[in-house]
Order: C-alpha cells, then structure tokens, then sequence
C-alpha cells in the first residue's frame, strides 16, 4: 500500500488517489478550496462526493470550522427549511424562542446541500434569495441573518434535465453551476480497487478487532473486473461480508456470478487461466462447464442474471446428488460453506420425493 496515496482528512476519512482520473479530482478539489464561491459535486451514488466535498472543506482557510451535510431527499419542505434557516416561535409559557437552523450553525464552514436536486421548490427559492441578498429571515421571525457559509451541492442526478423541466429554480442552477467537480465511478479508476480494498480492510481489521484476511491476487484480479454499479458504498459492503465469513470462494463465487463482471483483457476469463499448480482456478462456473452435456454454458451464466445463474447451477447439482450437499459441494468444486451459504440465500428447499435419500452428511 502506497502511503503517499492515502490522504487523511479527519479521524475516519480518508482520500485515496491512485489513477490518473482520483489525482486530477485531488488537483480540482484544491483549486476549488482556494476560492469561496459554490461548487456543484455530480457523480453515481456512492462514488465518494460526500469525500469530495470534505475534501475541499479540508484544503480550505474554513478547515478549523465546521462541515455540516444535510439530506435534501430526506425531508419534507417545512422541515428541510427549518433545518436549514432555523424557526421563532412562542413557548408555553409565552416567551419568544429561536431554534437556529444549520446555516447558522456552520458558521465560518462549509454547507453540503446533498441530493440537492431532491430540495422542495420553496426551499429552492429562499436559497436562492439568500445566494443574491447574502441572509434570510427565519420562519416566524423579522430580523435579516447573514451567514458565513461556503455551499457546497451534490447531485447523482442530471441537473440540465431538472432545470429543464423546472424542477430547479433556473437561477439557482446557474450559480450553483458556475464550477462543476466530477467524482468518477469505480469502475473508470478500476486500478485503484486493490488499494481501496486493502485499505478498507485494514480500517475494519482495527475496528472490529479481528485479523486482516489475506487478499489473494485471484481476489484482486476479480475484483477490479467486477464493475462495481454501487461503487465505494458497494466496495465497503463486500469487504465487510468477506471479514464476516472469510470464505474467498463465496466471495469470487458473488462477483463471478454477475452477469455485468467483465472478461480479462486477454479474451480469457479466470476460469481459462490457470495457477502455478497448472490447474484451472476453483468457481462454480468452473465446475459447470464440467457438467454433463445440457449443462449451462460459461456464457450462458454469463448473460442470465446473477441469482438466476447462481440458483440454476447449484439446484442442477444438487438434483444430481440427490440433495446430498455435500457431493454437491464437491461436484461445484466449492466449500460445503459456500454452497450452504447460497443455499440458505435463495431459500432453496429439497423437493419432497428427495427427502429420503438424505442422510445425516446431507441435511448439516
């Protein structure tokens, strides 16, 4: 692992940059910081914006003070304009209360507006006039407040098209527009995954307190040819399923089984390579191919969706053993775990005319 590719940006956070698309994304981010006008961050769900935009914060003279996210998605137009401009209202007992909203509460920091192009179209409004005034009046109270806040907005959306059809303020969209930062997918920094990976590893060895796995190089090399749709957020959750239950078949058998995973560049997939033992690697793809003629093919699995292949080839095995799971297992070429594991997922049930020839090796 490349320490110097490892950017720390607070006790939890950190930015990695090691394609040529993360270090341009780093250059951007500090150009950004230099300066206070707003900055709109676009990119796939769970590409890393939220990072981005700390990012920024982190490189900027705002450092020192605090940055605040709010979810636009998440709440309805009342409560999304408290939350950011704050409200007056009259207590019980009659006296005058103010509740500050976050825009008062960053002050001096810098203001992430997620899922920006979810914000309710009153909300939208007085944000814009407080882009052209520079404050705003709290719900319920009269006094101008002015705050100190660097906006920052993300989308995962296509802004252009809501402002098209109206569902952003057009004048908000241009000045929230005026400087775009794109965070590319996972799949367009696939050279990256096994430094991510590594490095999430070794994140959650220290959380949990367990020891960190070994990450073999037929992990890796899986790894970056899975095209990763959920991104970062994804990556995450498979590196914490792969700490639950250490199972590297499951986990190459997960990523192999999608019918978006990619063929090495060679034209050869990984079931065609083979290792240092001159033997083909261990899959349940593998193992098809190896079936009676009328099995699935290698490419047919690959075309069907995920679960349907999955579920096909190991109902197949386990129709030709009788349900006998652990043949099963080791006509798959798979760990009794493994095909344990998928069984249980896609709440496979023998059929009730197999039930008697399953003895106690069968049914554990």
């Amino acid at each position: 692992m490349y320490q110097q590719e490892i950017e720390r940006i607070n006790e939890e956070l950190y930015f990695i940059a090691a394609s040529p698309a993360t270090r341009r994304l780093r250059t951007q981010a500090e150009l950004l910081s230099q300066s206070d006008v707003p900055v709109l961050i676009s990119g796939e769900a769970g590409s890393g914006k939220t990072t981005a935009a700390q990012l920024i914060h982190s490189l900027s003279i705002r450092s020192s003070y605090p940055f605040m996210r709010v979810k636009c998605a998440v709440l309805t137009s009342d409560l999304l304009e408290n939350e950011l401009f704050g409200y007056e209202h009259t207590s019980a007992n009659g006296r005058p209360e103010s509740t500050a909203g976050k825009f008062e509460q960053c002050a001096k920091g810098t203001m992430l507006l997620d899922d920006f192009d979810a914000m309710p179209d009153a909300v939208q409004r007085q944000l814009l006039r407080m882009l052209e005034s520079g404050g705003f009046i709290r719900r319920g109270g009269q006094n101008s407040i002015r705050p100190n806040v660097r906006i920052i907005a993300a989308t995962s959306g296509d802004l252009e098209s809501a402002a098209a059809e109206k569902r952003i303020q057009v004048e908000l969209f241009y000045r929230l527009t005026v400087f775009e930062l794109r965070v590319p997918s996972l799949r367009e920094r696939h050279e990256e995954i096994p430094l991510l990976l590594g490095h999430l590893m070794n994140r959650l060895t220290q959380r949990y307190g367990v020891p960190a796995p070994r990450l073999s190089s037929l992990l890796l090399d899986a790894c970056q040819q899975y095209p990763w749709p959920g991104n970062l957020r994804e990556l995450e959750n498979f590196a914490k399923r792969f700490l639950a239950h250490g199972d590297e078949e499951a986990a190459l058998l997960e990523l192999r089984s999608s019918p978006d995973y990619r063929f090495a560049s060679n034209g050869e997939t990984d079931n065609e390579k083979v290792n240092g033992n001159g033997r083909a690697p261990t899959s349940i793809h593998s193992s098809v191919l190896n079936m009676p003629k009328g099995r699935s093919s290698l490419k047919l699995l690959v075309r069907n969706a995920k679960g349907e292949a999955e579920r096909t080839a190991i109902s197949q095995a386990l129709e030709q053993t009788r349900w006998n799971r652990k043949a099963a297992a080791r006509l798959l070429n798979v760990s009794y775990r493994a095909l344990l594991y998928k069984i249980q997922e896609y709440h496979m049930t023998p059929p009730e005319e197999s039930l008697r020839f399953l003895g106690t090796d069968g049914m554990r």
